[in-house]
């Protein structure tokens, strides 16, 4: 099993990036509606309620995804009847950015890579609107600020995540990732492991 995620930093956001989202899980067999009760779940996320399951129609959640009345959407995609992607929109107050977040809890390590999968194909989709990305597949950077780091702020990078990639003028700006051992991949400069 994984407590790990996929986090994507995006310089624009709108209901057609959404739906561009939608489409590569559901070409790779992640669904919105679960497929044993036929229903779409949005996630509750306060401040009446937190973390239960509200159906909505697909309309409704793509309304919702635009951000146009909330800061943050939570959903879930289907891999099977049982098992959730759960999946956050959320957009920075500190930055004009959108993260677009997928959970890789609880999942097998195939259904960990699929879902992985599905994410690259969005971000290959709407690649130069990218600002980061942030693939760990156990969790091990879990406390690590990624918005601070994504946003060009001095963040300490003691734990390295499977793979990281932000804009080449945060590189510069940041004094470890400044001298570390990256590789253009435009428009980012992506690290991994193999790499650190």
């Amino acid at each position: 099993m994984s407590d790990g995620f996929f986090h994507w930093y995006r310089r624009t956001w709108s209901a057609g990036s959404a739906e561009r989202v939608v489409e590569a899980f559901e070409a790779n067999g992640i669904v919105l509606t679960n497929p044993s009760t036929g229903v779409i779940t949005a996630i509750s996320n306060g401040p009446e309620s937190w973390g239960e399951q509200i159906a909505v129609e697909r309309s409704e959640l793509f309304a919702a995804l635009e951000l146009k009345f909330a800061d943050e959407v939570n959903f879930q995609l289907w891999l099977d009847a049982d098992t959730d992607v759960f999946t956050r929109i959320r957009r920075l107050d500190q930055a004009d950015m959108t993260v677009v977040e997928f959970g890789l809890d609880g999942m097998t390590a195939d259904e960990r890579e699929t879902v992985i999968r599905a994410a690259r194909q969005a971000f290959a989709r709407d690649r130069e609107d990218t600002t980061g990305l942030v693939i760990d597949r156990r969790g091990l950077s879990e406390d690590v600020d990624w918005d601070g780091v994504m946003t060009g702020q001095d963040v300490r990078l003691d734990i390295h995540p499977d793979f990281f990639g932000v804009r080449p003028e945060v590189v510069a700006r940041h004094p470890q990732l400044a001298d570390a051992p990256g590789r253009a991949e435009p428009p980012l400069v992506v690290f991994s492991r193999d790499l650190l």
